[in-house]
């Protein structure tokens, strides 16, 4: 295993170079830009300016889709077999894949890091020297070690909705509609429970890289700035962030958590499905099909009303039902759909328009 770790790390140095550079370049970018000139207002804006936002939001996206590049001995049937044969298990293949990648890009974060926080520091107490304005450099470490949990984190979900393809098109159908589904449910549950469109949409970030850098990259701006609060909140939306802030944590953990799981334990498919559209296992159709019927659970929700019966919605269901359709033709390699699969997409069709007159229903009514 550790061999083939080293192995795997040395044959993905030009990735560890790009990402480095690319993280090296946010970090002293965003670190020149801050502004040391000012005075006290900075402790307490609304939008503290440490420089670190940047170097964070482009490191949890890196890790968000660095999966795809672990995946090759599963998308190519020749690559397959070829890594099949090496003297490894397969599960180790699997380990040393996705650990190399793990590895080289918290090194590549570490060292962004290390170089901006050297830069602020340098331009905050050398070249500036404003006693009105200095940070607070000791959030740096638990900043740096949340940022390693929560990408570690989201590279295992975003590994539990990769690896249930085979192919990348698949793959990244998968990703794209299992996010929906993971960040959107909450937003249409909250809708119909409170009957306020404006309200759910809090909780629209959900477990996922958008999420993550709204809470802890701004949160920790705060902190390293000195400001307590980091946006004045009323007593309404006080209720909302805490409520979606805490329903994003719990989704996050449960989530990474089963990733780690099916990492750890899960039997990668035999090398004759490498390469193909289909699964031994039902898991990407589920996840397509629930991820477009979140789609029309919104598009459902937001079409109700005055303009339900409009032109305008009219064109929405249209649109929404051929990009389905085409999609799911593109997901199977097949646009010849069996009576089951057309009943689960006009299902999920009639389901997102029921939901718009459910919808106009509940908001209608006077309790």
């Amino acid at each position: 295993m550790k061999r083939y770790l080293r192995l795997s790390i040395i044959r993905k140095l030009p990735l560890f170079v790009v990402l480095s550079v690319l993280l090296l370049t946010v970090a002293f970018t965003s670190a020149s830009n801050v502004d040391f000139e000012g005075n006290d207002y900075y402790r307490y804006a609304a939008n503290p300016a440490s420089g670190t936002g940047g170097l964070i939001g482009t490191f949890l996206m890196i890790m968000t889709i660095l999966p795809f590049f672990s995946m090759n001995y599963r998308y190519s049937l020749a690559k397959s077999d070829l890594y099949r044969q090496v003297a490894f298990k397969e599960k180790r293949i699997r380990y040393g894949e996705h650990l190399s990648s793990l590895i080289i890009v918290c090194i590549a974060f570490t060292i962004a890091l290390s170089v901006q926080i050297a830069t602020l520091a340098v331009r905050n107490y050398v070249i500036v020297e404003n006693p009105d304005f200095y940070l607070y450099y000791a959030w740096f470490i638990p900043m740096y070690f949340t940022c390693l949990v929560v990408g570690t984190g989201l590279y295992f979900i975003s590994y539990l909705l990769v690896s249930r393809s085979n192919v990348f098109i698949n793959s990244l159908l998968v990703f794209c509609l299992g996010y929906t589904f993971f960040n959107c449910i909450n937003y249409v549950v909250i809708a119909y429970c409170t009957r306020n469109i404006a309200e759910a949409s809090f909780f629209l970030q959900g477990p996922s890289a958008i999420g993550a850098i709204s809470y802890v990259a701004q949160e920790f701006e705060s902190l390293i700035c000195g400001n307590a609060l980091l946006l004045p909140m009323t007593e309404t939306t006080e209720w909302q962030y805490n409520a979606s802030f805490f329903t994003c944590i719990i989704e996050f953990v449960l989530l990474a958590a089963l990733g780690i799981v099916a990492f750890v334990i899960e039997k990668d498919p035999s090398s004759e499905w490498a390469g193909k559209p289909d699964s031994d296992k039902p898991y990407q159709e589920i996840l397509f099909h629930a991820g477009f019927g979140t789609i029309g659970l919104i598009i459902g929700t937001i079409m109700s009303g005055s303009i339900f019966s409009s032109i305008l919605s009219l064109l929405f269901y249209v649109s929404y039902a051929a990009s389905y359709y085409t999609l799911y033709g593109l997901l199977r390699r097949n646009f010849k759909l069996k009576g089951y699969q057309f009943a689960v997409l006009f299902g999920n069709v009639g389901l997102s328009i029921i939901a718009g007159f459910v919808y106009m229903a509940i908001t209608s009514f006077e309790y």
